[in-house]
C-alpha cells in the first residue's frame, strides 16, 4: 500500500513532520502501524530530505519511507490528523479528511494536531492506542531490560536501570536508557538512543538526545541530538495557573513546556520558560523567558548569531557520534531552507 504525508507542523523544525514523534513513535510510524497486518508493505512518501533518522518500529511493520517528488496518483493524507488513524480507519477532523480505506465507521471527535504543543496535549492518548494497537499485533511490550518498578504499561524496548521507577504509558525505545535513581512519569517517550535522568514527565524526546543529569522535563518536546546540560529545568506550569500562550499556536494549554530543536545544547544552570521556542542548532546558557530563533547563542537575554563558518564542523561532530557523519550535507541544507523561510 502505498500513500504520502504531507502538511507541515509548527515552529518548523529540521526533521520532516511525517518523522514527528508523538504516542513514542514517528506518525509515519503510527501510520503503518495501523495497516501492517493489513499489507504486505507500506510505502509512505515524505516531502523532504532524507536524513538518517532510525526508526522503531521496522522489525514488526514492514515499512518503506521514499523521500523527495510524491507521484501524483499516490493518495495525500494530511501529518495534522495521520495519528487518529490508529482509532480510525477514516477520519474527518474540523474538516482535514483522511481514509485508509478499510471501511468502520468516521471519526469525528478530533482536532488537527497543527503544532508540536498539540501533539504533546495528544500525546498520551496517543501512547495509549499504539500500546492497544501493539497488544492486538502480539508484539512484545517489554523486549529490553527492566530494572527498578514499573507501574502500568510501558513499552520497554532499551533499558531501565536499577532504582528507576516508570509510571505507564511510557515508551523507551530501542537503544534507549533510564539511568539510575530517576522518575519516568505518564506520557513519557524516549524515542531511539535517548538517555535520560531524574524527573521526565508527558515529554517527548527523539533520537539521540541526552539528559543524563538532575533536572525536571515536563510536558515538552524535544528534537533529535539535544544535549541538556546539568541542572537544566523547564517549567510547564503558570504561576497564575493560567492558559500557556505560544508564540507559534492559536490555542492555549494548561500545561506546556518548550518546543526545542535539532542540536539544541542547554549550559549547566538553564532554566526554560513554558511555551517556548528554541530553534535547531542554537546554544543557551541562563534564563530563556523568550523564544530563542535557530543558530544563535542566547545567554540571559542577549542574542548572538552564531559563527556561520563553525556550523558545518559543528554538525559533523555532533552527527559522527550516532554514525550518521556522512548526513552532515543534508542538515546543511536543511537547516539553510529552515532559515530562509520566515515561518516558525
Amino acid at each position: 500500500m502505498e500513500l504520502a504525508l504531507v502538511g507541515q507542523l509548527r515552529p518548523r523544525l529540521l526533521i520532516p513532520p511525517p518523522l514527528a514523534v508523538v504516542g513514542g513513535f514517528r506518525i509515519a510510524e503510527l501510520v503503518a502501524l495501523a495497516l501492517c497486518d493489513k499489507a504486505d508493505r507500506v510505502t509512505i512518501y515524505v516531502e523532504g530530505r532524507d536524513l538518517g533518522l532510525p526508526l522503531a518500529l521496522g522489525r514488526y511493520c514492514r515499512l518503506e519511507l521514499r523521500y523527495g517528488e510524491i507521484p501524483p496518483d499516490v493518495p495525500r493524507i494530511d501529518v495534522s490528523v495521520a495519528p487518529y488513524l490508529l482509532r480510525a480507519g477514516s477520519v474527518d477532523c474540523e474538516g482535514v479528511r483522511a481514509d485508509l480505506g478499510l471501511g468502520g465507521g468516521v471519526l469525528r471527535e478530533c482536532k488537527p494536531l497543527e503544532t508540536y504543543a498539540d501533539l504533546v496535549a495528544n500525546n498520551v492518548d496517543v501512547m495509549r492506542s499504539a500500546i492497544a494497537r501493539l497488544k492486538e499485533l502480539g508484539v512484545d511490550l517489554l523486549r529490553g531490560e527492566a530494572g527498578g518498578v514499573v507501574k502500568g504499561e510501558a513499552v520497554i524496548w532499551g533499558k531501565t536501570h536499577e532504582y528507576t521507577y516508570v509510571v505507564g504509558p511510557a515508551v523507551i525505545g530501542p537503544e534507549s536508557e533510564v539511568l539510575p535513581f530517576s522518575y519516568i512519569r505518564q506520557g513519557t517517550a524516549l524515542y531511539y538512543g535517548v538517555r535520560a535522568r531524574d524527573e521526565v514527565k508527558n515529554s517527548i524526546v527523539d533520537a539521540y538526545t541526552y539528559k543524563e543529569h538532575h533536572g525536571y522535563l515536563g510536558d515538552s518536546y524535544v528534537s533529535a541530538f539535544v544535549n541538556f546540560g546539568a541542572g537544566t529545568t523547564v517549567s510547564n506550569l503558570k504561576n497564575t495557573l493560567g492558559p500557556i500562550r505560544p508564540s507559534y499556536s492559536n490555542r492555549h494549554y494548561a500545561k506546556l513546556g518548550p518546543v526545542i530543536g535539532e542540536f539544541v545544547k542547554t549550559a549547566i544552570g538553564t532554566l526554560i520558560y513554558g511555551g517556548k521556542y528554541i530553534g535547531p542548532l542554537s546554544h543557551v546558557y541562563g534564563l530563556v523567558d523568550t523564544d530563542v530563533p535557530p543558530l544563535v547563542i542566547y545567554r540571559d537575554g542577549e542574542i548572538r548569531a552564531m559563527d556561520g563558518a563553525k556550523i558545518p564542523q559543528l554538525l559533523e561532530r555532533d552527527l559522527s557520534r550516532f554514525g550518521l557523519g556522512q548526513k552532515a550535507a543534508e542538515y546543511l541544507k536543511a537547516l539553510e531552507e529552515l532559515t530562509a523561510t520566515t515561518d516558525k
